[in-house]
């Protein structure tokens, strides 16, 4: 997903869950928190050059509590490093 599409779908999640009840926003954030924390293991986030290079329990900290720019700035890596155009670090 390309980072514009992860910042719209994100800030889409975001205003549609105001319409909800605050638990279900809750549910959202820690659901996709452990998901991209899960997720970036086989990933090896950890291993290339992005601001959000971290170790999986990092990543899940990072997204829950500062999900709407962690979320889709996870997502934007993840779409880099799966078409091969993010760098390793040095």
């Amino acid at each position: 997903m390309q980072t514009w599409q992860a910042i719209v779908l994100t800030l889409g999640i975001f205003f549609v869950s105001l319409f909800l009840p605050p638990q279900v926003m809750f549910v959202i954030v820690f659901g996709t928190a452990l998901w991209a924390a899960i997720d970036s293991s086989p990933l090896e986030l950890h291993r290339y050059k992005t601001g959000i290079a971290c170790k999986p329990f990092l990543l899940f900290v990072a997204c829950a509590l500062l999900w709407i720019v962690a979320f889709p700035w996870y997502l934007s890596a993840r779409y880099k490093i799966k078409n091969g155009t993010l760098a390793l670090k040095g």
